[in-house]
């Protein structure tokens, strides 16, 4: 070790002053060394579907049908969902998404008649990476609704 050198481990917190490094004090000159982002946990991983909207998104009656397949790119947590509809069906419209096949939910979300989304029950709350997932209605009111967007809200 030269005398330019300290050693590792040697410099912690306790031995800076508060807003002792500032911006030009940093070496910006050069390229960032890459970061290890396996200790960032607990971070939002919101995941967007959409029914009710032709090629062009225009706007129409949703369908009983599948409108939706992912795979999961990472291991998390579901939380909770949201959605809104342009027109609201006079009758229930019940989405669903299944992992590998099979419902996530006790109680399916829903918009029920002429109101916004009724959030679901969770009964499976965790995927794991290349875990399937598939976006469905499963029921539509008498005069189904318009314009579906639905967004599941996970953790990874």
């Amino acid at each position: 070790m030269t005398a330019t050198e300290i050693a590792a481990n040697a410099v912690g917190s306790s031995e800076i002053a508060a807003t002792a490094v500032t911006d030009a004090k940093l070496n910006t000159t050069g390229t960032m060394p890459a970061w290890d982002g396996s200790a960032l946990t607990d971070l939002p991983y919101d995941i967007a579907f959409t029914a009710g909207f032709d090629s062009d998104m225009v706007k129409e009656n949703v369908a009983v049908a599948t409108y939706g397949e992912l795979i999961m790119a990472r291991t998390g947590t579901f939380v909770g969902e949201s959605g809104y509809a342009d027109t609201a069906s006079s009758g229930n419209t019940i989405l669903d998404i299944l992992k590998n096949g099979t419902t996530i939910y006790s109680t399916k979300p829903q918009f029920a008649s002429g109101s916004g989304l009724s959030a679901g029950t969770l009964s499976t709350t965790s995927f794991a990476v290349n875990d399937r997932l598939t976006f469905k209605i499963t029921a539509i009111g008498a005069t189904p609704g318009e314009g579906v967007r639905f967004t599941l809200k996970c953790k990874v």
